[in-house]
């Protein structure tokens, strides 16, 4: 059995998906699988990572640090060298026409909500909807499974007449994102003090992610009890560093390529502070809550938000900062909440989970793994 894993969304600063496909190579290394993952890059590169052949193909760059093949047929030339089993597209939809022709059968990890992601763009609403039609009925019935990360998803594209949608939540590194990891030097070497409630972000700096609401909720916070710290790069970097030049409660550090250092960063914050609107699981409210943080955020109906009721129902500024009061007073009140929420959060989401549910969607497709060396 061959899998080729075809994505954009893999570079240096990126989130879900590459955490997604690095712990996927980690899966079939442990098993006869063979593994190809197809990438952009700036030049032809291939490489193997452990029993994974990597492939960087010639691509343009994006807005984000993103890139984009340049030509498709260049990704059609590897599978075609490579004869795979099974494509699997990862938050990439529009190409899949293209490669229907190859014979192979085709299977999408739905990791980015269409529908809401053209809803940002500055188009006719009509043409919005016309975009996700086509995204539906040429590329998504297209294919043979859907895999999706949270149950709301499925119910949405099950809603649309899509079959064959399978339920596959992804995990966390639960040793690395740990209470314990906290650094009781890190506010010192910020500058921040240690008796404030330190607000964390971490993730993309880009208008999706409602970067603009976490500056206002900021400004309606008192700066003698909170603070805020965020991490990322992004479209909106310079805003941020504008932001933290004008307001003395806010720090803002670059995107953190170490997993130990930003678990670090995760664990000595008090409150986990989102603002997006669109998110498919939430990796990042994975990774705060077993860093034994409690996440404030609009409420998108997502098993990886925990604790329902400090989420904030309506959507906008105002609910979201009251959020953060409603979470401020339950950290104060509760001092085993970090112990609880690490607890939940190994209790559901784990990696093993992640692939048994991956390989009983694949074999329920008819494909056989081998999952033992």
């Amino acid at each position: 059995m061959k899998i080729m894993d075809i994505t954009p969304y893999y570079h240096s600063y990126s989130g879900g998906i590459k955490t997604y496909i690095d712990r996927k190579v980690e899966w079939v290394f442990e098993t006869e699988i063979d593994h190809v993952v197809v990438i952009p890059g700036k030049s032809y590169k291939s490489y193997q990572v452990k029993r994974t052949t990597f492939y960087e193909l010639p691509s343009f760059p994006l807005i984000g640090g993103y890139r984009f093949f340049k030509n498709l047929e260049d990704v059609r030339e590897v599978i075609r060298l490579e004869k795979p089993d099974l494509l699997e597209f990862s938050g990439t939809y529009l190409p899949i026409p293209f490669f229907k022709k190859e014979g192979v059968p085709i299977g999408v990890f739905y990791h980015s909500d269409a529908k809401r992601e053209l809803s940002l763009f500055p188009v006719p609403k009509k043409l919005k909807e016309s975009l996700f039609n086509i995204v539906v009925d040429k590329c998504l019935r297209a294919v043979e499974f859907i895999l999706v990360p949270s149950l709301k998803y499925k119910r949405e594209l099950e809603s649309l007449g899509l079959e064959n949608v399978h339920y596959v939540p992804l995990g966390v590194d639960i040793q690395t994102f740990h209470p314990s990891k906290k650094d009781d030097q890190l506010r010192h070497s910020l500058g921040i003090q240690e008796e404030k409630i330190l607000l964390l972000y971490v993730g993309r700096l880009s208008p999706e992610k409602g970067i603009n609401a976490l500056i206002k909720v900021l400004k309606r916070l008192d700066p003698s009890t909170f603070h805020m710290l965020m991490v990322g790069r992004g479209t909106l970097e310079l805003l941020v560093k504008f932001y933290e030049r004008k307001l003395p409660n806010l720090t803002y550090i670059p995107y953190i390529n170490s997993k130990e250092q930003l678990a670090k960063v995760y664990a000595s914050g008090d409150i986990f502070l989102s603002a997006s609107r669109i998110e498919t699981f939430g990796l990042v409210f994975l990774e705060a809550q077993s860093s034994g943080l409690p996440v404030c955020a609009f409420n998108l109906e997502l098993e990886t938000q925990i604790l329902k009721d400090i989420l904030a129902p309506n959507g906008d500024v105002e609910s979201l900062t009251e959020s953060v009061y409603k979470a401020s007073e339950l950290i104060r009140q509760d001092n085993y909440l970090r112990d609880y929420l690490h607890k939940k959060v190994k209790e559901i989401f784990s990696w093993e989970v992640t692939f048994k549910s991956l390989s009983k969607a694949y074999e329920s497709e008819g494909f056989i793994l081998t999952v033992g060396r």
